[in-house]
């Protein structure tokens, strides 16, 4: 009895033995061989094992998009963590989304800006002024809520004289900003008190009736960023993102339309006089929304250098 089991038990090793030289390889290598036959087969270059470096940008990019999840989650549940417009409460801006529009930045093109969308003139000479595409924006046509900002410099703080304007009258205030289809006829202007450092925001209705908010002690030799929002029924003025005066308006203001201009300081012009003496404006954003006082106060991080002013 003992002798037949270890034969048996001889048999088994034998079978054993004969397997392991018939194969000879181990069995994943067998499959890694027709694996390559197969690549090679179809014109792939064989496969290679994922290098240390690989492995680890493929870990990074794992954690960043963990994180950006775990960072969504907290900005929709908890608290706000991207900034989606400037003075929301977020932490981090999202570029790409302001829906406003820069102009003026520096003195190289301080032209005027026409309400609606203008194309060069395709007969003007290569390079001219004329050109180019003239400054235009299309936020503000038809809009009774909409609202600005300007960086404002006033280089010269005495009386000028500004003549007369054409009904004979002499002109008492300095006008640096206007909005409107002409100069005469002005939508909305802005204008600094000729003998002292006042500040008057001025929106007009059908009939011509002003209606204006007084901004007292305005920085003299020094950039300030003056704000405007409007609706139909209420404007506001802002000094260095700062809600100075709300004033709520009596009758229905013109709307800003089609074709209608933003004048350029230069180009403000009455009766041969050039009314904007003095002050330059630089920096102009439009919106064609209520700005609100959060935003206001969270857009001051730009206000305009001195140097830009030149």
């Amino acid at each position: 009895m003992d002798v037949g089991r270890t034969q048996k038990i001889a048999n088994v090793v034998k079978n054993i033995t004969n397997i392991g030289k018939t194969i000879k390889k181990p069995t994943t290598l067998q499959y890694a061989a027709a694996t390559e036959g197969i690549a090679k087969a179809a014109g792939l270059p064989p496969p290679v094992a994922g290098s240390m470096a690989v492995r680890i940008i493929l870990y990074v990019i794992a954690g960043i998009l963990a994180i950006g999840v775990i960072l969504l989650g907290i900005d929709q549940w908890i608290t706000p963590i991207f900034e989606r417009t400037p003075g929301d409460g977020g932490y981090i801006p999202i570029p790409g989304i302001d829906p406003s529009q820069a102009f003026w930045p520096d003195s190289t093109n301080t032209t005027d800006i026409t309400l609606g969308t203008v194309a060069p003139d395709p007969n003007a000479p290569p390079g001219s002024t004329a050109a180019k595409k003239a400054l235009s924006t299309t936020l503000l046509e038809g809009q009774a809520n909409y609202g600005l900002t300007m960086d404002i410099l006033i280089e010269n703080e005495f009386p000028q004289q500004l003549g007369k304007d054409v009904s004979g009258n002499n002109i008492s205030q300095r006008t640096f900003f206007i909005l409107g289809p002409d100069v005469l006829h002005p939508t909305l202007s802005v204008n600094l008190d000729n003998a002292t450092n006042t500040i008057y925001i001025t929106a007009a209705d059908s009939a011509g009736a002003p209606q204006s908010i007084v901004i007292d002690n305005v920085p003299i030799h020094k950039p300030f960023r003056l704000g405007i929002s409007k609706t139909s029924s209420i404007m506001e003025g802002y000094l260095n993102g700062l809600l100075v005066k709300t004033r709520r308006l009596k009758t229905t203001t013109v709307l800003p339309g089609t074709g209608d201009k933003i004048f350029t300081t230069a180009n403000i012009i009455n009766n041969n006089n050039v009314v904007s003496a003095g002050i330059k404006v630089r920096y102009l954003r439009v919106f064609g929304y209520t700005v609100p006082a959060s935003e206001m106060k969270g857009r001051m991080g730009d206000v305009t250098r001195a140097d830009k002013y030149v």
